[in-house]
C-alpha cells in the first residue's frame, strides 16, 4: 500500500487532511483518488443543477466523507427523485440520485460492471458501451441482411423481430443479483473489491424496491408472478404509500448501473441464440431482438426457446410486436423501416411518425422562441443534430419540406461551420418530382 509523503508528525491540519485523503488503498472503493475521479465524472451530466454546484465547492469534503462511509460501512444510497418524461407519448418514470450515489454508481459502473461483464456480451449486443450504440447497432443490422444475401443469392429468407414488455420494471431482484454475482465471483480476482461490490449491489437493489403497501397479498403475489407497470403508483395518494409492503421487482432507469444490468441480464437468451442455434445473425439492443434465418420452422424453434428463458429469468416477451415477416417485405426495428431487395440491396427509411414528430417540435420551440424561454442557437442545434443524424434515411422531398418549415418558422435555414456538404446541399435543392 501506498500513502502520500507527507509527515503526519510534522504537517500541519490542512497537510494531514491531504495525506489521509490521498492514501493508495487496495480497494478501490477505498481509494481517495479513484472517488475523487468518479465524482468530476458524475457533475459532468449535470454541471446546471445548483446541487453539482454544491458538491463541486466541497468536491474534497465530499470525497472524504464518502471514502469514511464506505470503509466503515455506513454507507446508504438514497431513494433518489423521480420525474416524469413522455418518449412517444409513452410515460416514463427517470430516477435521479444524489451526487453522492453518483459518484459510488460511477466507481461501480466504470471500474467494477463494464470492464467485468463486457467480456461475457455478444458482439452483436449493442446498447450502451463505448464504440457501440444505435449508429452501430444498425449497422450491424444491415450487415446481416447483406451476409444473408451473400450467402444465399435471394431475399427469400425470414426475420424474426421480438422485444420485452416491460423490460426494466419486470428484471426480478434476486435473479438478476445473481447473474452479477456469478459473472463478478468469475472475473474479480481481489476478495476486497468483490464483497465491496456485491454489499453495494445489494443496497441498491433496495432502492429499486416498489411500494406496494396499499395492495393485497393477493395483488402482490399476481404481481411477482406477471407484469408490472411501471406507472405502477403514478396518480397514488402518498398516504397510501406506508412503506410496509415491498415489491422486489425491476430496476430504475436514470441509474447509471441499470444500463449494464440491461446489458448482461438476458445473456442466456443471447448465447442460446449464438451458439445452440448458431444464429449468427442475431443481435439485441436491450429489450429490442431480431434474427434472420432461412425457414420460418427454424426461427419458431428459436423464439420458443427463447420464450422457455425468459419466463425462467422472470421477462415477458410481447407477443404482439414479436413476429416473423419475409426479408422481402417491409418491417421495422429501431424506428427505421427496412427491406431486403432481389438484388441485395437494402432499402432503409425512417419512419414517417418520427419526422412529423419533429415538425410538431420545430413549432413548438417557435413558440417558446417567441415567448423568450429559448434562444435560436439552441433551436438551431437541437435541429441540426436531428436531421444530421436522419437524413441519410431521408427522401429528398422529406429534407426539402423540414428545411422549408424551418425557414418559414425562423426566416433562415441552419448555418454549418464546416462538413455536411451533401446534407447542405439537399436542404437547399428540392426533389425534381415535387414540380
Amino acid at each position: 500500500m501506498r500513502t502520500a509523503t507527507v509527515s503526519v508528525t510534522t504537517a500541519t491540519p490542512a497537510e494531514r487532511f491531504f495525506n489521509a485523503l490521498n492514501t493508495m488503498e487496495d480497494n478501490i472503493f477505498l481509494d481517495a483518488n479513484v472517488i475523487y475521479d468518479a465524482g468530476t465524472k458524475a457533475m459532468k451530466g449535470s454541471s446546471f443543477k445548483y446541487s453539482t454546484h454544491l458538491f463541486e465547492m466541497n468536491h474534497l469534503l465530499y470525497t472524504a466523507m464518502i471514502q469514511k462511509n464506505l470503509r466503515e460501512g455506513t454507507y446508504t444510497p438514497e431513494a433518489g427523485s423521480k420525474f416524469l418524461i413522455r418518449e412517444r407519448g409513452k410515460p416514463r418514470y427517470i430516477t435521479s440520485n444524489t451526487m453522492a450515489d453518483k459518484t459510488i454508481n460511477h466507481i461501480i459502473s466504470d471500474e467494477i460492471l463494464t470492464p467485468s461483464l463486457s467480456k461475457y456480451l455478444i458482439y452483436d449486443n449493442g446498447a450502451s458501451q463505448k464504440g457501440k450504440g444505435v449508429s452501430f447497432h444498425r449497422k450491424r443490422f444491415e450487415a446481416h441482411l447483406h451476409k444473408y444475401f451473400m450467402e444465399h443469392g435471394n431475399n427469400e429468407g425470414y426475420i424474426l423481430l421480438g422485444d420485452f414488455s416491460g423490460y426494466y420494471a419486470n428484471i426480478p431482484h434476486d435473479k438478476c443479483y445473481g447473474v452479477l454475482e456469478q459473472f463478478l465471483t468469475r472475473s474479480l480476482d481481489n476478495p476486497e473489491e468483490l464483497k465491496y461490490t456485491l454489499w453495494l449491489l445489494a443496497e441498491m437493489f433496495k432502492t429499486f424496491r416498489v411500494d406496494v403497501s396499499r395492495f393485497s397479498d393477493e395483488e402482490i403475489q399476481a404481481f411477482r408472478t406477471g407484469k408490472v407497470d411501471q406507472m405502477l403508483n403514478m396518480n397514488a395518494d402518498p398516504v397510501t404509500l406506508t412503506g410496509e409492503k415491498f415489491l422486489d421487482k425491476g430496476v430504475d432507469i436514470g441509474n447509471q448501473n441499470s444500463q449494464s444490468i440491461g446489458l448482461i441480464y438476458p445473456y442466456r437468451l443471447d448465447n442460446f441464440a449464438k451458439i445452440v442455434k448458431s444464429i449468427k445473425g442475431y443481435g439485441r439492443y436491450t429489450d429490442d431482438f431480431y434474427a434472420i434465418a432461412g425457414d420460418k420452422e427454424t426461427l419458431r424453434e428459436l423464439l420458443d426457446g427463447l420464450r422457455v428463458i425468459a419466463k425462467e429469468f422472470g421477462l415477458i416477451i410481447n407477443e404482439r410486436k414479436t413476429r416473423i415477416v419475409k426479408l422481402s417485405g417491409f418491417y421495422r426495428h429501431l424506428q427505421n423501416g427496412y427491406s431486403l431487395t432481389e438484388t441485395g440491396r437494402v432499402i432503409c427509411k425512417i419512419n414517417p411518425k418520427s419526422v412529423t414528430r419533429e415538425r410538431r417540435k420545430l413549432k413548438a420551440y417557435k413558440r417558446l422562441l417567441d415567448a423568450g424561454k429559448i434562444t435560436y442557437g439552441e433551436i438551431e442545434n437541437i435541429f441540426k443534430s436531428w436531421i444530421g443524424g436522419n437524413f441519410k434515411r431521408m427522401s429528398r422531398q422529406q429534407i426539402y419540406n423540414m428545411t422549408e418549415l424551418y425557414k418559414n418558422l425562423f426566416g433562415r435555414i441552419p448555418e454549418w461551420r464546416k462538413g455536411h456538404s451533401r446534407l447542405r446541399w439537399l436542404m437547399e435543392h428540392k426533389s425534381a418530382d415535387s414540380d
